[in-house]
Order: C-alpha cells, then structure tokens, then sequence
C-alpha cells in the first residue's frame, strides 16, 4: 500500500558490485592452480553474488514502513490513523488524487493509495499519532 525510495537501486549498487566480482577475480587469479582453484573461485562468485543480493535487498526496503497505518473505510468516509514521526511543525498530509502523502521529522515519508478520490475534514497530531478524517470527493452537481 506504500512506496518507500529504493536506495539499493543506485550508482552505490553498481559499485559495490564491481569491487565484489575485482575481490573475487583477484582471489581467484592467486588460487590459479588447477581444479582446487577453479572451485574455491566458483564459490567465491556464488557468495559474492548472495551477499551482493542480500545487501541490496536490505537496502532497499523502507524502515518506514514499520510505522503503524490503519485506514478505514465507512461508505463515504475514511478515517486514517498513522504513527508519523515529529515534531508537529514537520508532520504533514497531501491529498494528490487518490493518493495521501505522509511527511514528517527524520526525513520521514510515506504514499498511501485511498480507494477514491477524498476530500480532508478534520487532522489531529497528538503524542506522534496522526488522525485524518476524510471524506469522498463528490463530482460537482450540473445546474439545468
């Protein structure tokens, strides 16, 4: 239901990858004597690529997504509750069609998609809890 950036996904990615596979072809090309050495280099690439996997995948999920979210739908009314970070002069919330963005301290950012379009009634921040009612946006009634 969110997005979080993905840092994994970058010019470090790529970098780390490279000095990785320069570890390993340098380990390998000390071990060049026969069948030993070929194996011991094969393993070495396996665990360079699981631990090149491993790294990336940890740097790539969001820690903000451990932050608690609930959102219920009552007909035409949503009611969002979100642990958001503060301090309440950061803390944040825009409507971008369907979507809510959360914003708050420490960098703190979180996309929400809402099942339809909703309009902002009423926004509490108390003790880091943010509470929003929402509304459903209606299209606009054509006069005759």
């Amino acid at each position: 239901m969110s997005a979080g950036s993905k840092i994994g996904q970058g010019p470090f990615s790529y970098l780390l990858l490279i000095l990785v596979v320069a570890a390993v072809l340098a380990f390998v090309l000390r071990l060049q004597t026969g069948l030993l050495g070929l194996v011991l280099g094969g393993l070495g690439v396996l665990l360079a690529f699981y631990w090149f996997k491993a790294l990336s995948k940890s740097l790539s999920t969001s820690h903000w997504d451990e932050y608690l979210l609930e959102i219920r739908n009552e007909g035409d009314f949503l009611d969002l509750t979100a642990q958001v970070p503060g301090p309440e002069n950061k803390v944040r919330l825009e409507l971008l069609g369907r979507t809510v963005v959360l914003r708050g301290g420490m960098g703190f950012k979180r996309t929400v998609k809402l099942p339809y379009e909703a309009i902002l009634r009423e926004l509490r921040y108390v003790n880091g809890i943010l509470n929003a009612k929402l509304v459903r946006k209606t299209a606009t009634p054509t006069t005759s």
